[in-house]
């Protein structure tokens, strides 16, 4: 495959402007703190990233599908809030909190690191890889144990349903809050069927199904890893799965530009999203959803676009927390599935007794910020920003930014005809990049035993009944 080289155009020489603008402007915040200069940084952040989402689409939405999607995400999730609060500098999830100029320079500063570097990371690695003619190599033909992969879709899926729609009926009679406050008992038996589903079904999807076996894998994927959980208020979640399904199908049908009508039609998913998300939002909230009005989307963003806070209020925090910031990032891969077996702890729901046992940010930071809110069933939820900058400050948000940035060049460039292993991984990534905004950087580390688990099941009969060829 030739990539093709992509010219520079106006608005790539705009970003860098803005951007060195910025450099500047912080460099002077620091030198001499102002509520002014930290206005126009404010302005600025803007101003960049739907610069750099305007760019993304001119230089095509399905060659860089992914970073599109990412940064929409970064701005609503991030950064939609704001324009509809009249105090740039106050937040209001859980708490009011208003920062102090130096807080503020701080806070915008690990915005703006994540926007740029992560961009400019990203920019970088998708031009040095410019011009390059990626060679065919020699990979497993996967259709042998196609026979095996989809029995174990169907002996899983049943496991998938019932633990879905047990947890589902749990918690709908209960008040919204009240829901987190338990841990649902599901049989070990079901709990290990679904973990297995969830990556037998992208081990189907990296198989190259056919058109029929393609849209039920992406249906089953979205009303069961989406669609059950909008019921338990989840819309990241649901939007995570939807756009990894966007982004599969310009993989499947190897789609590198997208004409007028089928902007028209994404552009009709997300006014769909937009609505179906608010109306989530007002039924868990028990709110009567109005008519469709600015005011729809006004409290749409205003709902969707908090997670700012958690930024916020762990740098307003960040002395309040009894551990190391290294502990909390880090609490993910150290309280995996098995290890927390071997520890002797057990699971339970949201409170002092899982406080005691976890050190997860999210629990943590609600708890520092309003803990009567915590102990009630309310959550801020997580940032990898927030949980970098706990860990390792500043220079820690610019080396986490720019691994982002080659992390979503190098799950946009993958070719279906790779080994059926590595793009279950990319898949797995990939439905996880977009709600990372609003989630722990290594959150999704407790499905990767489940995932080797369900590898090694399968490729004993990859390795004997799948022969070396040529993928033509």
């Amino acid at each position: 495959m030739l990539i093709k080289n992509k010219k520079l155009n106006i608005l790539d020489f705009f970003i860098c402007l803005i951007a060195i603008i910025q450099i500047c402007l912080y460099l002077f915040d620091l030198a001499d703190p102002s509520d002014n200069i930290n206005y126009i940084l404010y302005i600025c952040n803007y101003v960049l990233i739907i610069s750099i989402i305007l760019n993304l689409v001119i230089k095509g939405i399905a060659l860089h599908f992914i970073a599109l999607a990412f940064f929409g995400c970064y701005l609503l999730f991030l950064m939609g809030q704001k324009p509809f609060e009249p105090e740039y500098d106050v937040y209001l999830t859980f708490v009011w909190l208003k920062l102090s100029t130096e807080q503020y320079i701080i806070f915008s500063g690990i915005l703006f690191i994540g926007i740029a570097i992560t961009y400019f990371s990203y920019m970088f690695f998708y031009a040095k890889a410019e011009d390059k003619v990626c060679k065919k190599t020699q990979k497993r033909r996967a259709n042998n144990i196609k026979p095996l992969v989809k029995a174990m879709f169907w002996i899983t899926l049943p496991c998938a349903i019932y633990m879905q729609l047990k947890v589902v009926i749990v918690r709908s009679v209960m008040v919204y809050t009240s829901g987190y406050l338990i841990n649902v008992d599901i049989p070990g038996v079901i709990k290990i069927g679904y973990y297995i589903f969830s990556t037998v079904i992208l081990l189907y999807m990296a198989m190259r199904p056919t058109k029929k076996e393609m849209f039920m894998l992406c249906f089953f994927s979205l009303f069961l890893e989406g669609g059950i959980q909008l019921f338990q208020g989840r819309r990241a979640l649901f939007a995570g799965t939807l756009l990894f399904i966007v982004w599969y199908l310009f993989k499947y049908y190897n789609i590198e530009k997208i004409d007028i009508k089928y902007i028209f039609h994404l552009g009709s998913i997300v006014l769909g999203m937009i609505i179906l998300f608010y109306i989530v939002e007002q039924a868990r909230s028990g709110n009567e959803a109005g008519g469709l009005s600015f005011n729809l989307f006004k409290r749409f963003f205003i709902s969707t676009g908090g997670s700012d806070s958690v930024i916020a209020n762990t740098v307003y925090r960040k002395a309040d927390f009894p551990q190391k910031g290294i502990v909390y990032l880090l609490e993910p891969l150290l309280e995996n599935p098995i290890i927390t077996k071997i520890l002797g702890k057990h699971a339970t729901g949201q409170g002092i007794e899982y406080l005691e046992q976890f050190n997860s940010f999210s629990h943590w930071i609600s708890y520092l910020t309003e803990p009567s809110l915590y102990l009630s069933g309310h959550g801020m939820g997580s940032c990898y920003l927030a949980e970098t900058y706990l860990a390792f400050g500043m220079v820690g948000v610019v080396i986490v930014s720019s691994v982002i940035g080659k992390l979503l060049w190098w799950l946009n460039s993958l070719e279906l005809n790779e080994n059926i292993f590595k793009i279950t991984f990319v898949f797995f990534l990939v439905k996880r990049i977009f709600t990372l905004p609003r989630d722990g950087l290594f959150s999704w580390f407790s499905s990767i035993p489940y995932m080797i688990f369900t590898f090694m099941l399968v490729y004993p009969f990859y390795s004997k009944y799948c022969k070396n060829g040529k993928i033509k």
